[in-house]
């Protein structure tokens, strides 16, 4: 992705701060903790650190299935005769379970999952 820094603007929600609602009358907090995203409203109050989204994002890869299948295909592909059905593990590539998105900031290489 080829976005100009300074042109990359970051948009930071606000968080939800469930004592204004009560104060407002709209008591929903246990609603929330009932279905078990507590957890989720505490990230999102969390903080935000802007210069380290702004390195992770242009940075980053979308690897679903089909990247991972090309992949192995390309790698068998190398040398068909050594290749052919080894796993993705002897062939020196990362398993695949699910979708990801993969990034490096800081000398770090970050994947971000649905299950992570």
């Amino acid at each position: 992705m080829n976005i100009d820094y300074n042109a990359f603007e970051l948009v930071i929600e606000q968080p939800v701060d469930f004592e204004a609602l009560k104060v407002n009358g709209y008591e929903v907090d246990e609603y929330f903790t009932k279905q078990g995203w507590s957890k989720y409203f505490e990230i999102l109050n969390g903080p935000v650190y802007p210069i380290l989204v702004k390195d992770f994002w242009p940075r980053c890869e979308f690897v679903d299935e089909i990247d991972a299948d090309r992949e192995y295909a390309l790698k068998v592909a190398e040398n068909p005769e050594k290749n052919k059905n080894k796993t993705r593990k002897e062939l020196g590539l990362r398993d695949f379970t699910e979708t990801k998105i993969r990034s490096g900031v800081s000398g770090s290489e970050i994947v971000l999952t649905q299950s992570n």
